[in-house]
C-alpha cells in the first residue's frame, strides 16, 4: 500500500502438494478508509505477518490430525488493501482535498510475485489447496483461475474462508472500481467479467468459475454473523453508512441483514452450480468469530450439529461424502471468544 518493498513466505514439504494461502487484512477503498485505516499497508517479516509464528488451527504444522502439515506452502502477505487483486495508484481526496493520501493497490503484481516463485519451485504438484482468511478469501477465489493455468495438470480445491461477497450494489458500481479489478479478470473464462460489471458479485462469478473448471471443487466457509470491526458484518456496515469506517465498531448493526443475504447467496449459487456439475459447498457455522484457518475449532468444534471443519475440509480433498452443504442449527450460539455487541 505505501509503495515499500514485497515479501512472501514458503515452505517446502516432503509430499508433492502445494498449498496457496491468502492472507487477510482488511480493505480500503475512499479517504477515509485508508487513513483510519481498515486494513493492513505493510508486511511485518519478523512479526505479525510471518507464518512462523502462528501456531493454531490449520497453521499449526505440528499437529498430526493437520492434512497440510507436509505440503509444501506458499504463503502470500497483504498490503495492499485492494484483496489481493488490484492494480492502481490512487491519490485519494474525496474526504479532504487539500490532504490527499496516496494508495499503491498493487495486490494482483504482488500476487503474481509469489506464484512466479512457486512455480519455478513446485514444478508439477500433485494437488494444489488455494485459500485464504477474510480479504485472502477473496485473493483465493480471484487468484485460482490463474494458478490453474499455471498447473493445467494438478488437481484443486478451493475453499474461500470468511470472505462471501457480501457487499453493498453500490459498492460494487462505484468504490469497487478505484482497484482496478476488472482487467485483471480472464477474459476466456465466460461470465467472469459479467459477474461484476453486470452487478451481480460473488455469486456468480464463482458459478462461473465452477461451471468452467468443473473437476475443481469450490467452497465458501462462514459463521452465521461474522463479527468484530474487521469481519465482514463490520465491513458490510461500513458500505451500509456511506463508506464511514466508524460504522465498523457497531458491527452488530448489519449482522442480521448480513446473515441473511451471506445465506442466501451460498444457496443461490449451490443452486445454479449443483445442476451442471456438483462442485460447490458452503460451510455456515454458528456464532461470530471471523475466519476459522488459524482457529483450533476446526478440530473440534461440532456446536449445533456440524460436522468438525477438519472432516469438511478432508471430504474436499477426496470429493467424499463428508462434502456437503453444513449448516448450524440453531446458529445464534456464540463459542468461546466469539466478538459480542
Amino acid at each position: 500500500m505505501d509503495g515499500s518493498a514485497y515479501h512472501f513466505f514458503a515452505k517446502r514439504g516432503s509430499e508433492n502438494k502445494l498449498l496457496m494461502y491468502y492472507q487477510g487484512g482488511g480493505a480500503c477503498w475512499a479517504q477515509l478508509t485508508c487513513t483510519i485505516p481498515t486494513c493492513d499497508n505493510s508486511v511485518n517479516v519478523g512479526g505479525g505477518d510471518n507464518p512462523n509464528n502462528f501456531a493454531s488451527g490449520f497453521a499449526d504444522l505440528t499437529n498430526p490430525d493437520n492434512p497440510f502439515r507436509e505440503w509444501n506452502i506458499v504463503f502470500v502477505p497483504y498490503c495492499s488493501s485492494d484483496i489481493h487483486f488490484g492494480d492502481a495508484a490512487q491519490d485519494y481526496s474525496d474526504a479532504n482535498p487539500g490532504n490527499p493520501i496516496h494508495v499503491e493497490h498493487r495486490g494482483f503484481h504482488n500476487a503474481k510475485v509469489a506464484e512466479k516463485w512457486a512455480r519455478e519451485h513446485f514444478v508439477n504438484p500433485e494437488a494444489i489447496f488455494v485459500t485464504g482468511s477474510s480479504a485472502g478469501s477473496y485473493g483465493a477465489l480471484f487468484q485460482a483461475p490463474l494458478l490453474h493455468e499455471v498447473w493445467p495438470s494438478s488437481r484443486f480445491d478451493v475453499l474461500g474462508d470468511a470472505g462471501n461477497g457480501v457487499i453493498t450494489p453500490t459498492f460494487l458500481q462505484n468504490e469497487f472500481n478505484n482497484w482496478n479489478f476488472v482487467p485483471n479478470l480472464p477474459a476466456t473464462i465466460p461470465g467472469v467479467i459479467d459477474s461484476i460489471t453486470s452487478g451481480d458479485g460473488m455469486p456468480a462469478y464463482i458459478e462461473a468459475v465452477a461451471s468452467f473448471f468443473a473437476t475443481t471443487n469450490w467452497a465458501n466457509y462462514s459463521t452465521a454473523f461474522d463479527g468484530g470491526s474487521g469481519g465482514q458484518t463490520g465491513f458490510y456496515n461500513i458500505m451500509l453508512n456511506g463508506n464511514n469506517p466508524l460504522a465498523g465498531q457497531t458491527w452488530w448493526d448489519a449482522s442480521c441483514a448480513f446473515q441473511t443475504n451471506m445465506r442466501q447467496q451460498a444457496v443461490d449459487t449451490y443452486t445454479a452450480v449443483s445442476g451442471a456439475n456438483d462442485n460447490y459447498r458452503y460451510y455456515i457455522g454458528t456464532g461470530s468469530r471471523h475466519t476459522m484457518w488459524g482457529a483450533d475449532k476446526v478440530y473440534t468444534d461440532t456446536t449445533c450439529g456440524v460436522p468438525t471443519i477438519l472432516d469438511w475440509v478432508n471430504g474436499m480433498l477426496t470429493s467424499g461424502p463428508g462434502w456437503v452443504n453444513v449448516e448450524a442449527s440453531p446458529y445464534n450460539v456464540l463459542l468461546a471468544g466469539d466478538p459480542k455487541p
